[in-house]
């Protein structure tokens, strides 16, 4: 499986706004979904310290990969999210994530 991150479309300004993020890591054979949410400046200093107390393990489980991956969401993407949404009981952020992970296996930020 590959790793690094995949971002939504705003995810680049938002971060550099300092907004918070919420990360989760699908996993493809049960399709179980991890949310996780992470302090934007935290993430940019590479969640140094232990302000993070008792996530920190799980964040850098789920952000320890490297490399980003940009992609935006188009039409065919929503409809893909809103069926999630409905079949999951999920909100839209979640089912965002759940689109973007299921196509991937990695970990996704996203507002």
């Amino acid at each position: 499986m590959s790793t690094g991150y995949v971002l939504d479309h705003t995810a680049v300004s938002a971060l550099a706004q300092g907004n918070i993020y919420m990360a989760a890591r699908v996993f493809r054979s049960v399709q179980e979904i991890q949310p996780l949410y992470v302090p934007a400046v935290a993430f940019a200093h590479g969640l140094t310290g232990s302000a993070l107390g008792e996530l920190a393990q799980m964040l850098q489980d789920a952000l320890a990969a490297p490399c980003f991956v940009f992609r935006p969401l188009d039409e065919a993407s929503c409809w893909a999210v809103a069926q999630i949404a409905q079949e999951r009981a999920a909100d839209l952020p979640t089912a965002h994530v759940a689109h973007l992970a299921l196509g991937s296996g990695l970990p996704v930020l996203t507002r």
